[in-house]
C-alpha cells in the first residue's frame, strides 16, 4: 500500500462521533482535516512541503507580482512565515522575491519557468487529486460548505482583531 494511502486508513479509526454537538465536531474535524491534508500532501510533491505548495498557489493566484504580505493575507499566515516559506521556494528556483521599485519596503513575488514546468508537472495528478477528494459530494454541498468555511473565517478574524485590539490596550 503507498504512503499515503496507509496514513489516510490509519487516520478513519472507527470512533463514534455522532454524540458530540455539530459545532464542536465541526472545529476538531476541520482541525484535523488541516492536519490530515497536510500529512497527505506531503508525500504528493518530490520538490516542495504542502505548506511551500500553498504559498506558490497564493502567490499564483494573485499574480503578476503580489507583495509577501498579500500572499500571506491570502494563505492565512504571517508576513514572517510567508517570507521563509518564499525564500526557500526561492531556493528551489520556484519564484524570486524582488523589491518593489515604487515602494522598497515591499517584497514582489514573482514566479519564475520553473513553477510553470512545476505545475505543468503535476497537473494531471492535482487534477485527480481534487476530483477524489470531493468524489460524492454534491455542487449544493460544496456551495454550502463554501458558505460555512467563509463565516467561520469571517468570524475568526474577527476573534482575532478583538484580541489584538485587548492586547493594545493592556
Amino acid at each position: 500500500m503507498k504512503r499515503h494511502q496507509k496514513l489516510l486508513a490509519e487516520a478513519d479509526p472507527a470512533l463514534d462521533l455522532s454524540g458530540i454537538e455539530d459545532r464542536y465536531y465541526l472545529f476538531a474535524m476541520l482541525t484535523a482535516f488541516a492536519n490530515r491534508m497536510q500529512t497527505v500532501g506531503d508525500n504528493v510533491f518530490e520538490e516542495v512541503t504542502w505548506k511551500q505548495w500553498f504559498a506558490l498557489l497564493g502567490a499564483s493566484v494573485l499574480q503578476p507580482a503580489p507583495s509577501v504580505s498579500q500572499v500571506a493575507g491570502l494563505v492565512g499566515t504571517s508576513h514572517q512565515n510567508m517570507k521563509q516559506l518564499l525564500l526557500r521556494l526561492q531556493s528551489a528556483g520556484l519564484v524570486s522575491l524582488e523589491k518593489d521599485k515604487h515602494d522598497l519596503r515591499r517584497t514582489l513575488v514573482k514566479l519564475t519557468p520553473a513553477a510553470e514546468a512545476f505545475e505543468l508537472k503535476y497537473h494531471e495528478s492535482s487534477g485527480l487529486f481534487m476530483d477524489c477528494l470531493f468524489e460524492g459530494i454534491s455542487t449544493e454541498a460544496l456551495a454550502a460548505a463554501r458558505q460555512v468555511i467563509h463565516q467561520l473565517d469571517e468570524n475568526l478574524k474577527a476573534i482575532a482583531k478583538e484580541i489584538a485590539r485587548q492586547e493594545d490596550s493592556a
